[in-house]
């Protein structure tokens, strides 16, 4: 277990396959991701997941599967809610990262509800000074509004070494500018 403060990576396999030391050295990563969860999941085991580390930031991508499999914005925004008001009250100085739900080919069909989550996050965001939104997706869609079929391995849903170069680089300049890194 780590003794210097962190950055936690929390959230569902788009997380859980980041490689950190490849992608994000120097920056004291922690990867807790794990494939297929909700944002409930990350309720269920967040004493397992955030509560036993020293972190200095969290680094969020859920929303995902829980829109893909029928749940609502407004329901995503809650379970979001929930664990963001938890994490700051565990850690009131921690500077929290949101990635938002990706707009991918295989879950497209999804993307209006996907986008209205962000939408709803990236408000509190702009309120809230712990609460950072990284956007990350807009810069995957192509001049046509569609996913950048360049950024995916072949299941059209998780980003290959390209997509998580663009999130990284994204990331890493909002890291470096709030913990004045560079």
């Amino acid at each position: 277990m780590p003794t210097d403060s962190v950055i936690l990576f929390i959230g569902s396999s788009s997380i859980r396959l980041w490689d950190l030391d490849q992608y994000l050295p120097n920056y004291y990563g922690l990867n807790r991701g794990f494939g297929g969860a909700h944002i409930s999941d990350m309720l269920h085991y967040f004493e397992i997941i955030v509560s036993p580390y020293p972190i200095k930031g969290v680094v969020f991508y859920c929303g995902d599967n829980d829109i893909a499999s029928g749940k609502t914005p407004e329901l995503v925004y809650n379970g979001f809610l929930q664990i963001y008001t938890k994490i700051i009250h565990l850690f009131p100085s921690v500077k929290f990262y949101y990635i938002p739900i990706k707009p991918s080919i295989s879950r497209w069909d999804k993307w209006e509800l996907m986008n209205q989550t962000n939408h709803k996050i990236l408000i509190l965001s702009k309120w809230n000074t712990t609460l950072y939104y990284v956007d990350t997706a807009t810069p995957m869609l192509q001049l046509e509004g569609i996913p950048n079929p360049g950024l995916f391995v072949d299941d059209e849903l998780h980003l290959n070494t390209a997509g998580y170069s663009l999130w990284s680089q994204i990331l890493k300049n909002r890291l470096d500018h709030t913990f004045n890194l560079k």
